[in-house]
């Protein structure tokens, strides 16, 4: 039986959260993602380049959430359950990068909401994006994530 998304959705902003990144985790990323840039890795090295510092690799940011947020609330809101979800792409738009001890803002809302019919029949595709923002509030990266739920 079809389901309807709830397109009051589009538009919401949801609560903004801080992230400090932690060193290790920089480094744990790079190494599960099979990058061995010694920016990434390489304290003496990053203490050397024109950040001072080690950096996070770009696609770091999806690392960034929010733990204590309820991630079955937005399914209900959407109107739908997670067996009805597909994970449909990932965007990182990286304007400086990510740096151990800082600490961002995290801000994520519903940026668009819109059907088409594939092979297996109708779906709906929610486009999720998180301006991350650094202490001065100047915008460090932007991640758009699309989730495809199966009507």
């Amino acid at each position: 039986m079809p389901i309807q998304i709830n397109k009051g959705v589009l538009g919401k902003e949801y609560p903004p959260y801080a992230i400090t990144v932690e060193r290790g985790k920089i480094k744990e990323f790079a190494k599960a993602i099979g990058d061995d840039n010694p920016l990434f890795l390489d304290d003496r090295i990053g203490a050397a380049s024109e950040w001072g510092d080690v950096i996070a690799p770009p696609t770091f940011a999806i690392t960034l959430r929010d733990e204590t947020a309820d991630t079955t609330a937005f399914l209900k809101e959407l109107g739908t359950d997670i067996s009805r979800l597909l994970h449909g792409e990932q965007e990182f738009e990286i304007f400086r990068p990510l740096q151990p001890g800082q600490t961002y803002l995290c801000r994520p809302r519903v940026v668009d909401i819109y059907e088409k019919t594939g092979r297996s029949g109708p779906m709906a595709f929610v486009v999720r994006e998180t301006t991350i923002t650094d202490s001065t509030n100047e915008i460090v990266a932007t991640m758009r994530g699309v989730t495809i739920v199966r009507l």
